[in-house]
């Protein structure tokens, strides 16, 4: 049994939904891992606690945990949490929780431990902020880091000088509608959607170029656009969508929640992601294990799962998204069929899978033989 001390929460977020459900799932395994959550007591949306709560899970709280102040006394109390609970190993999630628990390990130094980071973000939506950004993670990685876990290859390939102690372990995907038996899609008409801000880099105007130049090259003026979301961009969409005479072809729900989204991506069949960057994406992923054709930039997640032609599609720019929309209405049997083989090829992100990933970089963090936690056998691909 290893006992892991492991944030969930974050800045100006307090406890996360995405960590919420991951620590549902693996705290059912606990014959391989005895996980200790931390938290603030904040929380990303009402109701994470008691979710945590009714499957028997207390998280540990830290009061304004996230917030950069009384870092002397935070560090006491975490120094406190890992000698109550005989902690081997600290899961943190990003630089302030690094700091926190690098002066508890070489000043306070409660016991030996090891730090296992996980890497979320690196100001990549900025490609001059990213730089600086990259060094200073990078730095504390290389120095401070014993085990490295990235989302994507896409970052693993950021953070390339410390590859050596880097694993790959995606997001488990937990919703009920991703563990569905049966995939039912229909070819046509086409009926696209990108739920996501609308801010500098999602770049929903060009999906809605590409709609217009496919109806003018189609005549096709059936396809449906969906771009759920709000941000500052929103309103030069909906002014570009009303003066091309386009309000029939696209529509903008605003903001919905996760299961809002799911529901609405189950009533379309191809997902369009045209992100300059996700270090992760789940607007890959949702679409993807939901059995939809997704069509994406090559970004975040999207190079470790996507096949191109076989269960999804990439592009680069507007015009080679315009003709996967038109390949896409002339042969309806390769939409259906690339949907059809990403529903089959979602069991990459099945909640047993993933945990067992997690082990894995938790066994190469101790240093400890594969055999003492798992058995010596790792569940199929």
């Amino acid at each position: 049994m290893i006992n892991v001390l492991y944030f969930c929460s974050d800045y100006l977020i307090g406890l996360t939904q995405a960590q919420t459900s991951t620590l549902v799932e693996m705290c059912k395994h606990t014959d391989k891992l005895h996980i200790v959550p931390l938290s603030s007591q904040n929380e990303q949306e009402v109701g994470l606690f008691k979710k945590l709560e009714e499957h028997r899970i207390k998280p540990e709280i830290i009061s304004d945990l996230d917030t950069h102040e009384r870092f002397k006394v935070k560090c006491k109390q975490i120094a406190y949490l890992i000698s109550k609970y005989d902690i081997e190993v600290v899961n943190v999630q990003n630089n302030w929780q690094l700091a926190l628990v690098t002066y508890v390990r070489y000043i306070l130094r409660p016991r030996k431990f090891k730090v296992v980071y996980t890497i979320h973000g690196y100001r990549h939506n900025s490609s001059i902020k990213q730089i600086p950004a990259i060094a200073m993670i990078g730095a504390g990685l290389f120095f401070f880091a014993d085990r490295v876990i990235s989302m994507s290859s896409y970052v693993s390939k950021r953070f390339w000088f410390v590859g050596w102690k880097t694993d790959l372990v995606f997001y488990m995907m937990t919703q009920p509608a991703f563990n569905k038996p049966t995939n039912h899609i229909e070819g046509s008409p086409l009926r696209l959607i990108f739920p996501a801000q609308f801010r500098k880099g999602k770049n929903q105007k060009m999906i809605i170029r590409a709609v217009e130049e496919y109806i003018k090259a189609t005549g096709d003026k059936t396809i449906e656009l969906i771009l759920p979301g709000n941000g500052y961009l929103l309103h030069n969409c909906k002014e570009y969508v009303n003066a091309h005479g386009l309000e029939n072809n696209v529509s903008f729900p605003g903001k919905l929640s996760l299961n809002e989204v799911i529901a609405l991506t189950e009533q379309c069949n191809v997902a369009v992601i045209s992100s300059n960057v996700e270090t992760y994406g789940r607007c890959i992923t949702e679409p993807f294990c939901l059995g939809r054709c997704v069509v994406t930039r090559p970004t975040g997640i999207a190079k470790d799962i996507i096949k191109h032609k076989k269960n999804g599609f990439f592009f680069n720019k507007e015009k080679e998204l315009k003709q996967v929309l038109i390949k896409l209405h002339n042969n309806p049997e390769l939409l259906t069929s690339c949907a059809n083989q990403a529903f089959e090829d979602k069991k990459i992100f099945k909640p047993r899978t993933v945990f067992y990933t997690y082990l894995n970089s938790i066994e190469r963090c101790l240093k400890r033989p594969l055999s003492n936690l798992t058995g010596g056998a790792l569940p199929p691909p």
